[in-house]
């Protein structure tokens, strides 16, 4: 996921974070007259006893069986007569035809379909052959009930412009989103959220017939899955939460950390990494350069987009700042992408060149010379979507996806309300961490009338330990929430992983970490105290004919990999 914490690692109270920064005024927050319970609420027996039809899904190889099960609309009113459907999916280890444990796996967004969580968590090595392992597609999202946002404006305008005309525009997008939202998701979009959706999960859980549950949860998951420890704590087993959001605090303190976490990723990761080898990479020598390189190609983009045809002309890609901007920040998700931003900034920068010197043909020219897998890597990169919690800006793509990512994050808790509020953010943030920081302002829920849904506080009182991973320089949901959420959450343990910047760690990110979540996983015995593991560096850029294979060692991409191999067989 991405957006962006600033309260810890600005030093910014949570009370001043509602507070229009400069004025000394304070921003309005959402209210309704609306009521929606917050649950849990007693289940009524026609739900309680439907038996899933389990079909096989996906190759055999990944030995995986889905279902739909039937859930009400809205949990607090089960009679109505509207009900959803839930997209379910199973593996059982080899020769194990009834485990003793169930674990349960969520790879965040919100709104990311979790089909692949089953064959991708039974693909893990070290968790043992006692899990029946399980995903699933939230509702509002994948092969579950859909809502939509189809026909939304997206946020084409550069940020970075202040002129008051562009800021119009920014605002008018913005507070369209919900009317569209409304219209194309028939009824359902204000049951998209996280309380009806850890009620989903337990039902799910009745139906499997497990007591209690396990749970691998990644970013937006490690709030779903806090949720449902606060919610369902008799059924509470060993949970994993991995780079966190602070699920104590409402949403926008997550997302006000992401301007200064993405700044800091590119600015202290990536751009000294690509100085190191830039004679291999040529972005320039020093961080500074290697920043200037990106400054300068964006100005040149704003100045004159490059539009190119690619694949014999099957597929146009037009290049201007927001799709640069677009894949630098996408791209500081995982290390494994750093090499290919390299190349495609190097690429972009002589296509810019060519276009500037000899016009468009020039630039085409250089297109129609690249080997069809490179078009095919550059094609794939430029419609890819982000593998953890995105920017609140994010225009609408995936649609599903989207719309159940800004459903929930406007939903669940209030966020400050008015033009001023987001305006004056972006000037504030925009000159220190001009990434992301220009685009504050382009965020829906400063305009959502959200239902009047009281969430219960995550404390952790009560509760079996909970495992917390994060890495120190994670872009997406800082470090500073995860040790706020760790220092308000009862009986938690924090692993941090140093000198480490990956999203999402548990699979392969870091072998000290791996061993230590699997020894939890399998044997429920925690950490005594809060540990660490040193990161395992980012390698060096492998030049040759990988320049051309899409990669894919992120945790979160393999899972998405994983949901793509399992989805569609339940239509």
């Amino acid at each position: 996921m991405k957006f962006r914490t600033l309260a810890a690692g600005l030093g910014i109270s949570a009370t001043a974070l509602f507070a229009i920064p400069g004025s000394g005024a304070t921003a309005s927050l959402q209210t309704s007259t609306a009521t929606v319970q917050s649950g849990p609420n007693q289940v009524a027996n026609r739900y309680l006893k439907q038996k899933p039809v389990w079909k096989q899904c996906g190759d055999p190889e990944f030995r995986t069986f889905c279902a739909k099960i039937t859930a009400p609309r809205d949990w607090s009113n089960q009679y109505s007569g509207h009900d959803i459907e839930l997209a379910v999916s199973k593996v059982t280890p080899v020769g194990n035809t009834k485990p003793t444990r169930v674990v349960f796996g969520n790879p965040g967004g919100p709104g990311g379909p979790g089909l692949g969580m089953a064959p991708y968590l039974a693909s893990q090595p070290g968790i043992g052959k006692n899990h029946l392992f399980v995903g699933f597609d939230p509702r509002g999202t994948g092969d579950s009930s859909n809502v939509s946002c189809d026909g939304a404006p997206g946020f084409t305008m550069d940020a970075r412009d202040r002129d008051s005309a562009n800021l119009d525009l920014i605002a008018e997008a913005a507070d369209m989103a919900k009317p569209y939202c409304e219209r194309q998701s028939r009824g359902l979009l204000p049951y998209v959220n996280t309380v009806q959706t850890v009620q989903d999960i337990d039902l799910i859980r009745h139906l499997l017939g497990y007591d209690k549950i396990d749970w691998v949860g990644y970013s937006g998951g490690t709030w779903l899955g806090a949720y449902y420890q606060t919610y369902f704590p008799n059924h509470v087993g060993r949970f994993v939460l991995d780079s966190n959001t602070d699920f104590t605090r409402p949403w926008s303190d997550t997302f006000l950390a992401q301007p200064q976490a993405f700044e800091r990723r590119f600015r202290e990761d990536f751009a000294p990494w690509a100085a190191k080898y830039d004679d291999q990479l040529h972005l320039g020598w020093s961080p500074r350069l290697v920043i200037r390189t990106y400054e300068r190609l964006r100005r040149e983009l704003k100045r004159k987009p490059a539009v190119e045809e690619f694949l014999d002309g099957s597929v146009r890609i037009s290049y201007d700042q927001n799709a640069l901007d677009n894949l630098v920040s996408s791209d500081m998700y995982t290390k494994a992408d750093f090499q290919s931003l390299a190349l495609d900034l190097a690429f972009l920068r002589e296509l810019s060149a060519a276009q500037a010197a000899g016009g468009p043909k020039a630039a085409q020219r250089k297109v129609d010379a690249l080997p069809l897998a490179r078009q095919h890597q550059l094609v794939q990169r430029a419609t890819r979507s982000t593998v953890g919690l995105p920017p609140i800006a994010r225009a609408f793509a995936d649609d599903a996806d989207d719309a159940t990512f800004t459903a929930v994050t406007c939903n669940d808790t209030p966020w400050p309300q008015g033009r001023d509020y987001g305006d004056q953010l972006a000037a504030r943030f925009g000159p220190k961490y001009p990434l992301l920081g220009w685009g504050m302002n382009e965020n829906p829920c400063l305009y959502w009338d959200r239902p009047a849904l009281d969430l219960r506080t995550p404390t952790g009182k009560g509760l079996p330990t909970t495992l917390m991973v994060q890495s120190q320089h994670d872009p997406a949901t800082s470090i500073s929430l995860a040790t706020s959420a760790h220092q308000r959450y009862a009986g938690s343990r924090l692993l941090t992983i140093t000198g480490e910047g990956d999203h999402g760690i548990y699979g392969g990110v870091n072998k000290c970490a791996d061993k230590i979540i699997n020894t939890f996983l399998t044997t429920g015995v925690a950490p005594a105290e809060d540990l660490s593991c040193k990161g395992e560096g980012i390698p060096a850029p492998a030049m040759g004919e990988s320049e051309s294979e899409p990669l894919d060692d992120a945790p979160l991409r393999r899972i998405t990999g994983f949901t793509k191999a399992v989805s569609g067989y339940l239509h």
